[in-house]
């Protein structure tokens, strides 16, 4: 099973998604968390990377765990999530070609998880 920390982050009915290299599925924000690190850890690590922001650490917050199916893969992803604040503009860096706030109702767009997520725990 893969294992990812994720940033859940919403506005106005909307969630903070994230495209690679034009891919047509849409994720969370974050990624891998690596051998030896916490996913606290790999959360703040992978938003600088993909993002370009500082999670401010002490606002970090977890939320819940996804399991669903991997996309492209096979086998399961477990996301896990959580909410934080941040400083600085998000803007997509690294192998993130596109980041947007979209609609809970897009979900022909979102990666098979981010479909349980929102059927879960934002609806």
């Amino acid at each position: 099973m893969i294992q990812c920390a994720c940033l859940v982050a919403t506005k106005n009915g909307r969630l903070l998604l994230v495209r690679v290299r034009d891919n047509p599925h849409w994720y969370l924000p974050g990624g891998k968390i690596e051998p030896g690190e916490s996913p606290e850890e790999a959360l703040v690590r992978e938003l600088g990377e993909e993002l370009n922001i500082s999670v401010r650490k002490d606002s970090l917050r977890y939320l819940y765990t996804v399991v669903g199916p991997a996309y492209g893969v096979p086998g399961e992803v477990s996301l896990v999530c959580f909410s934080a604040e941040w400083d600085g503009s998000i803007g997509p860096t690294g192998e993130i070609s596109d980041v947007a706030w979209m609609g809970y109702d897009q979900t022909d767009k979102f990666a098979p998880a981010i479909r349980i997520l929102i059927q879960e725990h934002l609806k």
